[in-house]
């Protein structure tokens, strides 16, 4: 009976050993098991933190979901928040959703856009694109690109959509992929690295946020976070969306990285950040750049507080510091639309 058992524990052990080498090679050889991972976690149904606000304000806010926009990368697709009061068309802010770039969705930001719509009148268009590593850089801000002519050449939007007067924002890897669009429509030599004329003319951009970005993407080549964590999943989502295992020595990487390529063309910006598992310091050196260019820059930071504000804060709106974070957003909005 002792033998038998023994035996038995020696064949799971050998089992459990196969599984864990399996494993080990898969995530080593490539970045699809770790992002379907990542991917998982970002996917989570949609909480509206605040209802009675939210509940409030969608009274005033007109919504066509899931309209498809012409782009040859998959997930295309977009949400229209608009002002239901509003005869004219109004500035409209185009939001890229976070995710690690390889996951989320634009339903993440259903809470956000309505009360913002409501608060400031202005359109938010909340987009889908295809996440890595399906698609890999610079697919996402290919994708963006694809919005843009698409709002513009569709004649029943423009009703509603004053595409003369436009911002970009976004949240975590979605405010990367929103600012390094914005940049390459205000620097005529960036966008000709990229391949992609500009689709917007000069001044036609009001204004930009960034919610917790990744805005100076070099830094991860050369820190080390201390949480084992963390660095596996920057790992991750370097890998998936630079498509290069190396990604620490790739071109690309400074390609992406936004403190180098931004001008004083730039337009203005709102950028937050938490102090905790985030990218406050990549956004520190972002502000600190554009202040060397003379650009309009309103920062909320928490570099000097013990507590920690951990990344994607400013979307709980039971906290006070996710409305103080609000708050600025909607002056913000409403000085620069």
């Amino acid at each position: 009976m002792f033998q038998k058992i023994k035996q038995s524990l020696k064949v799971l052990g050998i089992l459990l050993t196969t599984v864990i080498i399996i494993m080990t090679i898969a995530v080593t050889t490539s970045p699809w098991p770790s992002a379907y991972i990542i991917g998982r976690m970002f996917n989570g149904p949609v909480k509206i933190t605040n209802q009675k606000v939210f509940g409030r304000s969608k009274k005033n806010v007109a919504v066509k979901s899931d309209v498809r926009y012409e782009s040859s990368a998959q997930k295309n697709t977009l949400d229209i928040y608009t002002p239901k009061k509003e005869t004219k068309p109004v500035t409209t802010l185009i939001w890229v959703h976070g995710g690690g770039y390889v996951g989320g969705d634009k339903s993440g930001m259903r809470e956000f856009a309505t009360k913002l719509v409501n608060d400031t009148h202005v359109a938010v268009v909340s987009i889908n694109y295809q996440t890595a590593p399906s698609a890999i850089y610079p697919s996402q801000v290919q994708q963006v690109n694809d919005v843009v002519k698409y709002l513009k050449t569709t004649a029943m939007y423009q009703q509603k959509l004053n595409l003369s007067r436009v911002m970009f924002g976004g949240d975590s890897a979605g405010a990367q992929i929103a600012l390094q669009y914005a940049t390459i429509q205000t620097n005529a030599n960036y966008a000709k690295k990229m391949a992609m004329p500009a689709e917007l003319k000069a001044g036609q951009i009001k204004g930009t946020i960034s919610y917790c970005g990744p805005l100076d993407l070099q830094q991860v080549a050369t820190q080390q976070p201390k949480s084992l964590l963390m660095r596996w999943f920057i790992n991750t989502v370097a890998w998936s969306e630079l498509g290069d295992r190396n990604w620490r020595t790739s071109n690309t990487l400074q390609q992406a990285s936004l403190v180098k390529q931004i001008t004083d063309q730039f337009p203005p910006i709102y950028i937050t950040d938490g102090n905790a598992y985030s990218f406050q310091e990549q956004g520190l050196a972002f502000e600190k750049r554009l202040q060397q260019l003379h650009v309009p820059v309103t920062s909320l930071f928490f570099n000097h507080d013990q507590k920690e504000v951990t990344h994607e804060y400013q979307f709980n709106y039971q906290t006070a510091l996710a409305n103080k974070c609000y708050d600025e957003t909607q002056h913000f909005v409403m000085t620069y639309q």
